[in-house]
């Protein structure tokens, strides 16, 4: 079918439409992305669009350029002081990613080296990890990789989301029964002052200080808050000039540029979400630079592609299960279940992961005081985790083996 412009660019957004459309429906049990990605497939596969339907669109350079204002704000997402407090969840994530790639690492005799290696940033993380080894993929010829990567990246939420919620739903169910023997064990035991002295700790420094950005709020709008994002853009095109052979290229200092300045006190967390409302289109046009590697499966390669998605999907999981529970690892976070369960948010990330543990927090808690210390454990760790792996370390992962394919 031949689109122009404006047709280009409504057939695109009809279909991300329609992968929030089922999302909402169905509570995010069935993922946007998934919907919107195995849309595209199926929609390429059998000529109704375009396989360059995005460029027609017009969105091809925008993109690229929405990568790098997505990269500078989970940059600013970056809480140093809280991932420092949860520093079990971070471990345990780590632990997680690397039972991951060793899942997938064993499937290089049967998949082969360049499979594999585009593989494990996106089983680790999420759509950054996955555009950066789309382009790898493109960039070396390897179309069959490059639809590797967004056919993992469509379906991995899928899969992941099952043993979140299933190995979250054991613990919470732990969590729960100790909180009441609590209760029977003292009938005037509260949670709350437990944790009232900690939080009223915190409480108190937090307002001591004042950031920069809390005493110039005003200065803050759209526009100035685009202007910072393009600021860091620049200045990261620039040091990646001398940094590249290292690996160290834009998109890392995107992301370094961003946790600079949130943790310096200069913007405030998620500003072009919160302030510049601006970052629903950068993740959409971020998108659509991963669409174009599905216009690449067809009925000739669709068996391998699977096929190799199945094998490293498995992998990772498998060996997740194996690290924490027959190693000593799960220690750090104090529960087996937990720790799989923390693990798995990598295939999630946010909101996916809030999404999952809301979902459990609701199934398990009673009362306000399960349903609070529920929401201040599990749903903490679990969106830390998908922080720690989809929004900061896969992304390191990425630009790193992109260099070896």
């Amino acid at each position: 079918m031949d689109f122009n412009l404006t047709q280009s660019l409504f057939a695109v957004l009809l279909v991300f439409a329609l992968g929030d459309f089922v999302g909402v429906v169905t509570r995010a049990r069935i993922s946007s992305i998934f919907v919107i990605m195995m849309s595209f497939l199926v929609l390429f596969m059998m000529h109704i669009y375009p396989a360059d339907v995005v460029k027609r669109a017009g969105l091809t350079q925008m993109a690229t350029i929405g990568i790098y204002f997505l990269l500078v704000n989970m940059g600013t997402t970056a809480d140093i002081a809280t991932l420092k407090r949860e520093w079990r969840t971070v471990v345990t994530a780590i632990i997680g990613m690397i039972a991951a790639a060793l899942g997938c690492l064993v499937c290089w005799p049967i998949i082969g080296k360049n499979d594999v290696l585009t593989a494990i940033p996106v089983v680790n993380g999420g759509i950054i990890a996955c555009r950066t080894m789309v382009a790898a993929a493109e960039a070396h010829n390897l179309p069959n990789c490059a639809a590797l990567a967004a056919f993992i990246y469509a379906t991995q939420k899928f899969v992941g989301t099952l043993p979140a919620s299933n190995f979250g739903l054991i613990f919470a169910d732990k969590f729960v029964k100790d909180l009441r023997a609590k209760h029977e064990a003292d009938p005037n035991y509260s949670w709350y002052e437990e944790n009232a002295n900690q939080g009223k700790k915190e409480t108190e420094v937090q307002e001591k200080v004042a950031l920069f950005w809390e005493r110039n709020k005003k200065f803050y709008t759209v526009f100035m808050c685009l202007g910072i994002g393009a600021f860091c853009i620049a200045v990261s095109g620039f040091l990646a000039k001398f940094t590249g052979k290292f690996g160290i290229n834009i998109t890392i200092w995107c992301m370094i540029m961003g946790i600079i300045l949130r943790n310096c006190g200069l913007v405030p967390g998620n500003v072009l979400r919160d302030v510049a409302k601006s970052n629903g289109f950068f993740s959409f046009v971020s998108m659509c630079t991963i669409v174009p590697a599905l216009a690449k499966v067809n009925l000739n390669n669709l068996g391998s592609v699977g096929f190799s998605t199945l094998c490293c999907i498995a992998g990772a999981v498998l060996f997740i299960g194996i690290i924490f529970y027959c190693t000593p690892a799960w220690k750090i976070c104090g529960d087996r279940h937990f720790a799989i369960g923390i693990s798995m948010c990598q295939m999630l990330g946010y909101p996916g992961t809030e999404l999952t543990a809301m979902e459990v927090i609701g199934a398990t808690a009673k009362t306000d005081e399960e349903r609070d210390a529920l929401t201040a454990k599990l749903n903490t760790a679990y969106v830390i985790s998908g922080f720690t792996s989809v929004s900061l370390l896969s992304i390191v992962v990425a630009s790193v083996l992109a260099n070896f394919i």
